[in-house]
């Protein structure tokens, strides 16, 4: 491992940690990332702006853990470069430029020995922000009461689970929409599988079903996925679900998210996933895997087109053990829709050697795709403004297309915060292993 140092973001502490709590480094990390970023859209009001901030200075913040160190470990894909948020832009066809950002449950340095998992930790958190955001937290509480373990399931979990293997307890993630703060949440099914000795498909899917209100309305979309996973040629397999903690009786667009990963990630995988292998066949998803096919050169940083103009090329990534190798998807299902709408997450940082590369492809993408982003630069004018030139890194991309919105993107990123002894970044600004 590269010997590495913390380096403070430059405009936040100026005094040595020993005289900061981790609530202050955090508070001013984050207002060094999510200041210019908000500004940068300008999609909210100077009163939005700073109430958001505000929000991530006493909500966020404290539960980011301790200050880092050389040895910290987080599970986002924003760890890639040293950070426990995860950050990201929404653009689409139609509609204003949003923030949102996620981050993983941060467990206790010695979990105690009732709560090894740090369940109880998630609970009080995720109920904390509910109530601050006025959340509807039924679903929450049903999946939670699903996924999480009994004492017994602890137990066996602990005596299965193998060395070493790093499951955060859950993620929480906000969507700032306008003044609005929309709370999302994120469980794994893998430790209930490993307990249960189920897959976790299935524990995933029976507490879906079996959510309060509308549940059985779900059922149509979880059935579809099911009986792909269940028959597909491919390693597709089911460890995360979402949910939008909104209620579903008032907000008909709320959604579950099943995220699915392979370890391949040729077009053609891509193709059968995002269509279920042929059973979505309506004209949005045909559209959709149309218009990522026109992108997908870009997205795999192959510009020229020559080797992916074969749909079962497979490009070599760049780095095999960041647990972030292969293609990631959701498909996503709200109450009473039978069909699934689906979305591709790829790894940008798999593919492309420097973030600029990155930056520039994803710009190039959003012409391709008619965004105003694109064409007028904004988008690289917005990295510009957040990062001021500075390395940092573009961790994923994520594409959808329907037919309310037409073309989705969301651009994920994140702001170093760990470099080494010589003052620079490590390749891509990842943590060499």
């Amino acid at each position: 491992m590269v010997n590495e140092t913390v380096l403070l973001p430059s405009e936040a502490i100026t005094k040595p940690h020993a005289e900061n709590s981790a609530t202050e480094y955090w508070s001013q990390h984050l207002r060094s990332l999510f200041a210019p970023l908000l500004k940068a859209t300008g999609t909210y009001t100077e009163s939005e702006q700073a109430s958001h901030l505000q929000f991530l200075d006493e909500q966020i913040a404290p539960n980011l853990g301790p200050v880092p160190t050389e040895k910290t470990k987080y599970t986002t894909p924003s760890s890639l470069v040293g950070s426990p948020i995860d950050p990201s832009l929404n653009l689409t066809s139609s509609g204003k430029v949003k923030v949102r950002f996620d981050f993983d449950v941060i467990e206790p340095a010695e979990p105690s020995a009732d709560d090894p998992f740090s369940e109880k930790v998630s609970r009080e958190l995720y109920h904390h922000l509910a109530s601050i955001v006025g959340a509807d937290t039924r679903w929450l509480d049903g999946l939670m009461s699903a996924l999480y373990l009994s004492p017994s399931e602890t137990e066996t979990a602990l005596a299965k689970m193998p060395p070493g293997i790093a499951i955060p307890p859950s993620s929480v993630g906000f969507d700032l929409d306008g003044p609005k703060r929309t709370l999302k949440a994120y469980i794994p099914g893998v430790r209930k599988a490993f307990a249960t000795g189920r897959p976790s498909s299935e524990v995933i899917f029976d507490a879906l079903r079996g959510l309060e209100p509308l549940g059985s309305e779900l059922t149509p979309g979880l059935n579809i996925i099911a009986e792909y996973l269940a028959n597909c040629k491919n390693d597709a397999m089911l460890p995360l679900v979402g949910i939008d903690c909104v209620d579903p009786t008032k907000h008909k667009d709320a959604r579950v998210k099943c995220y699915l990963h392979t370890s391949s990630n040729t077009f053609a995988v891509v193709r059968d996933v995002l269509t279920l292998g042929g059973r979505l066949n309506d004209e949005t998803t045909l559209k959709r895997v149309e218009a990522l096919r026109s992108i997908w050169p870009l997205l795999l940083n192959e510009p020229e087109g020559e080797n992916i103009a074969d749909d079962n090329w497979s490009k070599p990534q760049r780095f095999s053990k960041t647990g972030y190798s292969g293609m990631q998807y959701t498909m996503e299902i709200t109450p009473g829709k039978p069909i699934p709408d689906s979305k591709v997450y790829i790894p940008l940082f798999q593919y492309a050697e420097t973030p600029e590369i990155a930056e520039k492809n994803f710009e190039s993408i959003l012409t391709k795709l008619g965004h105003e982003w694109g064409s007028s630069g904004k988008y690289r004018d917005a990295m510009k403004e957040v990062f001021g030139g500075e390395f940092y890194g573009q961790t994923y991309a994520t594409f959808t297309y329907t037919k309310e919105r037409g073309a989705y993107m969301t651009s994920y990123f994140a702001k170093p915060i760990r470099f080494d002894e010589a003052g620079l970044p490590s390749k891509f600004g990842l943590r060499d292993e």
